[in-house]
Parts: C-alpha cells; structure tokens; sequence
C-alpha cells in the first residue's frame, strides 16, 4: 500500500496475507504530513483475487 500528498510519497507498508485468515497492516503519521488537497491511496496486491479493504481515518 502506498499513499501519496501532492505526488509526494508520505506513507507505504506491506501487509502479509495468510493463507487462514485476514492479514492486517496500519501506519499512523503525524499531523502535516498530508498537505492539504487531494491525496492518492494505491494498493498492489499479488493476484487478481486478493480482496482487500481500506479504511481512512483523519481527525477533524
């Protein structure tokens, strides 16, 4: 996974998938990393059929 601020790479991590259950992963940046605007969330997984889901959670 990867996350990118203004085409600036800000956050990237892999996460290991097991073959019995779910694998998980997660990065917490600090304040300010992601400008303000738009951002990208890119995710490459290693088979067509890898389902995977994304969650973003941003303080007010």
């Amino acid at each position: 996974m990867t996350m990118e601020s203004q085409q600036t790479k800000v956050a990237a991590f892999t996460v290991d998938c097991p073959d019995d259950g779910p694998g998980r992963g997660s990065v917490t940046m600090p304040a300010g990393v992601v400008r303000a605007g738009s951002f990208s969330v890119g995710v490459d997984a290693t088979s067509q059929s890898v389902r995977w889901a994304l969650t973003i959670t941003q303080p007010e």
